[in-house]
């Protein structure tokens, strides 16, 4: 059985065609065409992990320029629990495997940021 995309991921698949994609700067990706979708998305940590995954506080990782395998690891460690953490668990057990790719290969187009470019 296939599973099915969740909540606002899969509004803005079906508003792909028509939506503009928020809040990314497709001069900072390396193909320049990041899905609305995967935007959308991956918006949900930008609360903690900084606009585009580049946070500027060491208290978070940042997730621009991480690998794929990486971003999807960690989510899944926090989903089954193997990786404990207060919200990351509940967090990343509501995302489906294919929001979760669709975010890793978002979030692995942003260039690193550079913490000391900014001391």
């Amino acid at each position: 059985m296939k599973k099915t995309l969740t909540g606002a991921f899969a509004a803005a698949l079906g508003l792909a065609a028509i939506m503009p994609t928020a809040n990314a700067n497709p001069e900072q990706t390396t193909n320049g065409a990041q899905s609305p979708a995967a935007t959308m998305a991956a918006q949900t940590c930008g609360g903690c992990h900084g606009t585009l995954g580049q946070v500027k506080d060491t208290a978070f990782m940042p997730l621009a320029g991480m690998p794929t395998t990486h971003f999807v690891r960690a989510m899944e460690a926090f989903a089954n629990g193997s990786r404990p953490s207060t919200l990351m668990g509940p967090l990343a057990r509501s995302f489906s495997k294919e929001e979760i790719q669709a975010m890793a290969e978002y979030f692995a187009a942003i260039p690193k940021f550079n913490h000391t470019a900014t001391k």
